[in-house]
């Protein structure tokens, strides 16, 4: 295995992902609590990472010569694990901006 390559690649598509997650979500929203009551908004954001995995994945799997499919597959892993880490240490440094609700506080708020 290429770990190397899987590592950073993961690395990589996560940082962009969530970078670019944090861009829509604070450009066009302000916060994260507005884009929650927005639904179809909050489903589309969600791709932006996914869509970055499959990228990587597909780039680990064109640069690798054996068992491409597990690696690609731990690439899509890898990739969507380190996403999750940005967003909950995103989460911890800037509260006001990241958290996401839960619904009955939602319908509270308006």
């Amino acid at each position: 295995m290429r770990w190397k390559l899987l590592i950073t690649t993961s690395a990589a598509a996560a940082f962009i992902g969530f970078g670019l997650w944090c861009v829509v979500t604070i450009g066009f929203f302000g916060s994260a609590t507005r884009l929650a009551r927005n639904d179809a908004g909050l489903l589309a954001s969600v791709f932006i990472p996914l869509v970055f995995a499959g990228l990587a994945a597909f780039f680990a799997y064109r640069h690798t010569a054996r068992r491409r499919k597990m690696q690609a597959l731990i690439t899509t892993l890898l990739t969507i694990l380190f996403a999750f880490v940005a967003y909950f240490a995103a989460t911890a440094l800037a509260r006001d901006r990241f958290v996401i609700p839960r619904t009955y506080e939602l319908r509270q708020a308006r």
